[in-house]
Formats: structure tokens, sequence, C-alpha cells
């Protein structure tokens, strides 16, 4: 894989989920006259080869965005312009088509950050027509097989879409190209009524990979996209200044018994005190990163870091009262091992749910 190094200043940055044995509980760090300041050594790895954004400029798309005065459309837009400008090149491949009709705006081709922006510049500037999200589905098959390693296609959708006689369903051309080659589907959802959420809810179940990302999370977030194309491994510098600084919080990785997502309960308490914290600076938010030891298949790994990584979730939105929106989640499997595999107590550190607070003052 190819690897980026960068440093990361934690003032408004602060990493939690010590990778060491569960010793202590989750606590704020807080200097009387000193703080603790940490600079993060950041190694970033490249997890998809590709990426296919295919956009939605169909006329529901015109439809106001909560309470700004843009468009679902032009929101669309800033999103993708603010994920363009913090993407990392590592070297990918990149297309950007409209939904509506395949219209090529950007072929796949190496990724270029200026022509990126460029041809997000000539997308519609308003929402007209129909969503052909069959047709153009059926198309994306040409277009993958022409391409090698993983692709992530990013699908802006509301789930509404034109039936064509005689055609599949988009659940089942989307499994169809699932099921021959290594394709993660990223549905940026916009859809409202029931039925066209389950519609997008079984298309992003077609894999492990595969999930809904609600629109409205997106922007001013890039960090919901961020997992499908790259990770990041986090090593600690520790610093003293002499200011009255809170530096943060410390939480343990929340470990899991073999085959489990049930969250031990002797971890109750760090996760209390984690929402706690969440509530206390309501700006922050919580990314949730989980993993497995080595035992088993990579889809099913990747099913059960997903399933640990969402029961935190459940915990601090059901019992911690912390908004869903104020909650991301990533799994990873097997990867990042933070202890040998060799051993059963090496296994049980990888079985683990890491926390990483952002958006600190």
């Amino acid at each position: 894989m190819k690897k980026l190094f960068i440093i990361l200043s934690a003032l408004g940055l602060v990493f939690l989920g010590l990778t060491g044995p569960h010793v202590m509980a989750a606590e704020k760090v807080i200097e009387q006259d000193t703080v603790t300041t940490v600079a993060q050594e950041v190694e970033i790895v490249k997890t998809a080869d590709n990426f296919i954004i295919l956009f939605d400029s169909s006329s529901s798309m015109k439809e106001p965005y909560r309470n700004t005065s843009m468009s679902k459309l032009e929101a669309a837009k800033e999103i993708l312009k603010e994920k363009n400008k913090t993407l990392p090149d590592l070297g990918y491949n990149a297309g950007l088509y409209l939904l509506s009709n395949f219209k090529p705006i950007y072929a796949v081709q190496k990724y270029d950050r200026e022509k990126v922006a460029a041809a997000l510049d000539q997308l519609p500037a308003k929402g007209s027509g129909a969503t052909l999200m069959v047709e153009s589905l059926s198309k994306l098959r040409g277009v993958l097989a022409g391409l090698s390693g993983r692709t992530v296609v990013f699908l802006f959708t509301d789930g509404y879409y034109t039936p064509t006689p005689g055609m599949k369903k988009p659940v089942d051309i989307a499994k169809e190209i699932a099921d021959k080659q290594d394709v993660c589907f990223y549905v940026i959802s916009t859809a409202k009524g029931g039925h066209h959420k389950e519609i997008l809810k079984a298309l992003a179940s077609i894999n492990q990979c595969s999930r809904v990302v609600p629109f409205e999370y997106l922007l001013g977030r890039p960090e919901y996209m961020t997992g499908a194309l790259y990770e990041i491994d986090v090593k600690t510098i520790e610093t003293i200044e002499t200011i009255d600084y809170l530096a943060g919080l410390k939480v343990d990785n929340i470990q899991f018994d073999f085959n489990s997502s049930v969250i031990p309960s002797s971890f109750n308490e760090e996760l209390n005190k984690l929402g706690d914290f969440l509530r206390e600076h309501p700006k922050t938010y919580v990314v949730l990163s989980g993993y497995t030891d080595i035992t088993g298949s990579k889809e099913y790994n990747l099913w059960l870091a997903r399933r640990r990584a969402e029961k935190v979730q459940d915990y601090l939105t059901q019992y911690s009262g912390v908004s869903i929106g104020r909650i991301i989640t990533q799994w990873y499997g097997k990867k990042d091992p933070v202890a040998s595999n060799s051993t059963e107590e090496g296994r049980q550190q990888n079985r683990r749910v890491e926390s990483i607070v952002m958006g600190l003052d």
C-alpha cells in the first residue's frame, strides 16, 4: 500500500483509545497551570484504488437543503468540493458521472485535484429530469470492467428512480456488480419516505463494505467518507506547555470477547464518561472504529467489526443521550492489530473499538 506521513497538532483534535490493557477508567486530561499538548504522527493508508461519483442532478434535487439558502444539489456540490480539497493524493483513479443519464463529467482517469475541481464546477446548477438509476448502474458495469483493485462508488440519490420495463431493480444490478468485482457502494442518501429509504438500505446491504450515509451529516464532516478511501494510524507524542487547558479525554479501547459484539459491563463506566464528555462539549463528535482478531474470513470480520462499532454507537445514543449525528462509525475487520495475534492476550486486545473525539475547541 502507498503511505503518507504527516504531523497533526492536538489543539482541537483529541485522540482516544489506548492500546494497552484495561487498567483505568475514562478521565479528563486537565492540568492546573500546565497542559499536555499532543502531536500525532499520522500514517495515512490507502484502502481503495479507484472511486466513482454518481451525481443525482434530477428534478427532486431542487428541494431546499434543511434551513439553508441552498438546494440539495448545491449542497451536494459543496460537499464534493470540500472533500476534493482535503483528499490525500494517494494515486487513485477517479470518475464523475451524472446519475440521470450517466453522462461523464470527468471520465475515469488518474485523479488530479485541479481537474476534478474544474469538473465539479461543470455539474448542473439546477436539478431537472428523471433519475435513470437502473440505466446508470447498468452502464457502470462497463466502466468498472476496465479497473483493477477495489473501487468505491459514491452514489448521491434520494431513492427515486424511473423504472424501465424489462430491466432489473437497482439492488439486483448492484449485487451482480459486487459479485464479480471488488466494489463498495457508499449511498449518500437524501431519501425522505420509508419506501425510498428501504430501497437504499437494500442497495447498501449487498456486502459488508457498503453503507448508507445520511446526506445531512456530510457537510463539514468529511470523516464520514474518509474510511472508504483511506484510514489513519496515529502515534502520540506528548509535550508540556505552561497554560491552563483542557486537553481532552482518555478512554481505553473497548475490548470484546471472541466472536462477540456484546459490550462487557466492565467498560460501561468508560462509555458513560465518554457520553458525559460529549454532552458537556456539544461541538464535539466521536469517530468509532471497529476491529477483530485474525480468526475467521475477511467478510465475516468486517461484519463483526461493524457490529462492534454499531453496538458502541447504540450504547452512546441509548444510555448517554448522544445524538447519532455526532457519532461516526468505521470498521476495518482484522486490519491494523495493536498486539500479536499469536497469543490469546494479543487477540483480546485486537478485538476492540477505538474512539477518537473530534471538534474540541
